[in-house]
């Protein structure tokens, strides 16, 4: 059997699906559609069965990807332990995260790391739901602790917190809440559906007026934060957004209810323990840490941070 059709049939029964596949592995449909054709001829068998929304393997497919999710798992740890040998760090690393995380943090943080580390092939992988490290559908994951996984290694990276922010048009128009039961008579921009976020307690500003013991409905709502931060900024309400995220700095929104602390979010580099060890990893994850606590340091020493974020009373 060809390693490159078993490889797309190993990646189109991890995602249940043909557009997916391709693009993650940036081939077309088309050719991933001949690729199982011929494999299924090959071994004289249905691969997969259509489901109204998804693929789906058969009995044959399943035998198949058992056996050919360990091939997986063992080239990739083979060719990871060959590159290691090297002097310089280098190869394809893969690296997953929520797709939020990715779009307010990790696009600002990982241009400098490339300029550090040329010889590394970096994907990027964005998903909003848990990532399957162990079984190598990325070979390092940002994403919440995960309980009884000895065969993963997690280590802390980072906690943000959450906190509310509007802009100063908005506070002009609406006034400035100066406690949490204000709330309840302002526009609050929420995250929706919550239930689809990997992180708890998404949309805890929306609990904190507590009128009639109820969540107060948003005036407006999307799955994206990049999407819920620029509707805050053209004045559109209150948003929860994480202190710590490269899109506050010069932005033009002010923190509201400094004193009301939201829940904090931790974030933890995770990897399977057959990869510790291997450079392209370690440097990576030095990077990160190295870059969370410089930017720790300065937005704990710079005044202009401190003045633009410290909340204002601002009258309608």
């Amino acid at each position: 059997m060809q390693w490159d059709r078993l490889k797309t049939f190993y990646y189109v029964a991890k995602f249940e699906s043909f557009t997916k596949t391709g693009q993650h592995l940036n081939i077309s449909q088309s050719a991933i559609s001949r690729q199982i054709i011929d494999l299924e001829y090959q071994v004289g068998h249905k691969l997969f069965k259509r489901l109204p929304k998804r693929l789906a393997l058969t009995k044959q497919g399943e035998l198949l990807f058992q056996n050919t999710e360990k091939m997986f798992i063992f080239s990739e740890l083979a060719l990871s332990q060959i590159q290691n040998e090297l002097l310089e760090p280098q190869g394809d690393l893969s690296l997953g995260a929520n797709v939020n995380l990715v779009e307010t943090w990790l696009y600002a943080v990982i241009p400098d790391f490339l300029k550090l580390y040329p010889k590394i092939n970096l994907s990027i992988f964005s998903k909003d739901a848990p990532l399957d490290v162990e079984s190598l559908e990325v070979h390092v994951a940002l994403q919440p602790y995960i309980e009884d996984q000895p065969e993963l290694i997690q280590n802390f990276l980072m906690s943000w917190q959450r906190k509310l922010y509007a802009s100063k048009e908005y506070l002009q128009k609406h006034g400035t809440p100066r406690t949490a039961k204000d709330l309840e008579h302002h526009r609050l921009i929420g995250f929706g559906p919550e239930k689809i976020h990997l992180f708890d307690n998404i949309n805890w500003h929306l609990k904190l007026s507590g009128a009639n013991n109820c969540v107060q409905k948003p005036y407006v709502s999307a799955n994206s934060l990049r999407t819920l931060f620029h509707l805050a900024t053209n004045g559109f309400g209150i948003i929860s957004f994480s202190q710590e995220s490269p899109l506050l700095k010069g932005s033009p929104l002010i923190e509201v209810l400094p004193d009301i602390p939201g829940p904090n979010i931790d974030i933890y580099f995770t990897y399977p323990v057959q990869l510790k060890g291997i450079k392209k990893i370690d440097v990576l994850e030095k990077y990160l840490q190295a870059h969370v606590k410089e930017h720790h340091r300065k937005f704990n020493n710079s005044g202009d941070i401190e003045k633009k974020q410290k909340g204002e009373i601002i009258e309608g």
